[in-house]
């Protein structure tokens, strides 16, 4: 009789569960929208489409304190958790307070907020990781070069976490060329700033060895400069600059088949989406989660990119 009314009872709870499940709604609240964010986020739109969530879509056009009323505007709305990427680490603390008072869960992705005491997750790209198979290969590429070694590197924005790990990583893997003379092109993740920052740089020292361009994004600008200079050689011609980049847009993909790239790091844009509203549900399932979750990126290069292509969130599908 009693097994009889605990699966009775079970049934019950599950039925519940599942009526609760569909309740739920998510608020995602984006920094800006671009080719690799909006990559992550219909990974989250496709997890919460698979386990019934809404999903209430903000995007904050880069400006902070827009980011911090829209989510305001969320917790009034009612949302059973947020997922946010932020558009700076420094500003957004205020309005995920709010979020904690009103027992809204919050996950951060894509960017971590390392400092908030709100954040109870983060998942997105193992950014030190994969700036460091950019310098390994680099390094590679460059290792029976003798004397000066001169590489330039267009520095993605210092408010953000994957800027300044993919910087950190990427110098970590150059490390073991030892006699490198590094010169510091900072982009704030603007390909106008690139493109000027590439043009300073090469008229400066015209014997440029190698560019990391901390979005793939980035390197037609590079790519523009080396052509106005007639230094835009192929892999394998002398003369030819290697390029590396992170990210897996269409211009680091027809970059590195083109030959003018040598290689490029992938990040998993969808996985990562997914990810993030996984993480959200356990959490609102009362679950214990990590706090810190990455989505380790791959490097392609010319010999393997076509071939994984489908891999490739940015490549022409």
């Amino acid at each position: 009789m009693k097994r009889v009314f605990g699966a009775a009872l079970a049934g019950a709870m599950l039925a519940a569960n599942a009526v609760f499940a569909a309740d739920i709604t998510i608020g995602l609240s984006v920094d800006q929208l671009f080719e690799s964010r909006v990559a992550v986020n219909n990974g989250i739109k496709a997890e919460s489409a698979d386990r019934g969530y809404d999903v209430v879509e903000v995007v904050a056009d880069g400006d902070a304190q827009q980011q911090n009323a829209q989510i305001q505007s969320l917790i009034a709305q009612g949302v059973d958790a947020i997922l946010v990427c932020a558009v700076d680490q420094n500003t957004i603390e205020r309005a995920l307070l709010a979020a904690k008072r009103a027992g809204i869960p919050v996950v951060a992705y894509d960017r971590d907020l390392p400092d908030s005491r709100v954040v109870q997750a983060f998942v997105g790209p193992d950014s030190l990781i994969d700036g460091r198979l950019a310098g390994d290969y680099t390094a590679d590429a460059l290792a029976g070069k003798e004397g000066e070694i001169t590489i330039v590197e267009l520095i993605g924005a210092l408010n953000d976490q994957n800027g300044i790990d993919r910087s950190k990583g990427f110098r970590e893997g150059i490390a073991k060329l030892g006699n490198v003379n590094l010169i510091e092109v900072p982009t704030d993740w603007d390909s106008a700033r690139a493109l000027s920052g590439t043009q300073n740089a090469f008229q400066a020292n015209p014997k440029v060895d190698a560019v990391f361009a901390a979005t793939d994004t980035h390197i037609p600008a590079v790519e523009t400069v080396l052509a106005d200079l007639g230094k835009l050689m192929p892999m394998g011609k002398d003369g030819h600059v290697v390029i590396t980049g992170v990210n897996g847009s269409n211009d680091g993909y027809q970059a590195v088949l083109s030959g003018t790239a040598d290689a490029f790091v992938v990040m998993g844009t969808e996985a990562t989406g997914r990810k993030a509203v996984d993480l959200a549900a356990k959490i609102l399932a009362g679950e214990s989660v990590e706090r810190l979750n990455y989505v380790g990126g791959n490097l392609y290069t010319a010999a393997d990119a076509e071939a994984n292509k489908a891999k490739i969130w940015g490549a022409p599908k």
